[in-house]
């Protein structure tokens, strides 16, 4: 179940950039129809509630728990997720939505002048992204968190799917993943639809060589479109004539 809001005035966003900001909804359990209250996260400050940050990602603040039957439930509601400490922000929803939301931040629009000076200041680039599906923000967390660039890594990611039709072995719908395993190693998981393809180490080698051809060419990561998936791998990649 998705919760929408509507659009803020400039001095709200920037409070919520700032802020971990919740409200309560009333949630129905799908398996024996009660109601129950649930607290749902318009936006997540990990600098200013840090135990947020690993609820986020086991997806303990999504599971909603029946009052009366105790089943549980994910709900999906869209947020922003601001980690400050690492210079991101991740904002989960509509594309449409979280991309003129992120444009916003950046001095576009309803400018936040002050917020976008901030960013540009900043020694270590402030990386703002959209997403819609709950495995791409899981993913933009596992990268993020290794301190890579998002787009060198959709680029690999394009190139091992590109690869694999090129071995004559898809089938249409296959779709590669970046992770961090239980042991902190990156990794690429290869998939079509919820069968696992295969799996491979992330080579750093390959991912400088990419930076190295490419870094160029992809400029500023704070200047990127915020909306860095597939679609824009191969626009990027056909740009260059590569596809």
């Amino acid at each position: 179940m998705w919760y929408h809001e509507s659009q803020r005035k400039s001095k709200q966003t920037e409070r919520t950039i700032h802020m971990t900001n919740t409200k309560t909804v009333h949630v129905t359990c799908p398996s024996c129809h009660a109601q129950g209250e649930f607290t749902v996260y318009k936006s997540i400050n990990t600098k200013e509630s840090p135990a947020l940050k690993e609820k986020v990602r086991d997806g303990s603040l999504f599971q909603f728990a029946c009052p009366a039957c105790g089943a549980k439930t994910t709900v999906d509601y869209p947020f922003l997720y601001h980690q400050p400490e690492d210079h991101y922000m991740i904002n989960y929803g509509k594309l449409e939505d979280g991309a003129k939301a992120l444009e916003m931040l950046r001095g576009k629009g309803v400018a936040l002048k002050d917020w976008a000076a901030e960013m540009e200041k900043t020694t270590r680039p402030y990386v703002l992204r959209a997403v819609d599906d709950r495995l791409a923000f899981r993913e933009k967390l596992f990268i993020f968190d290794a301190g890579l660039d998002d787009r060198l890594v959709e680029i690999y990611k394009f190139m091992v799917c590109y690869q694999y039709a090129a071995a004559g072995k898809a089938q249409g719908g296959e779709h590669a993943y970046f992770y961090t395993d239980s042991k902190g190693h990156h990794r690429v998981q290869l998939v079509r639809g919820k069968e696992t393809l295969g799996l491979a180490d992330f080579p750093r080698k390959i991912y400088n060589q990419i930076h190295a051809e490419y870094a160029k060419k992809l400029g500023d990561i704070r200047k990127a479109e915020p909306v860095v998936d597939e679609a824009w791998a191969r626009k990027f990649l056909m740009a260059q004539g590569q596809v």
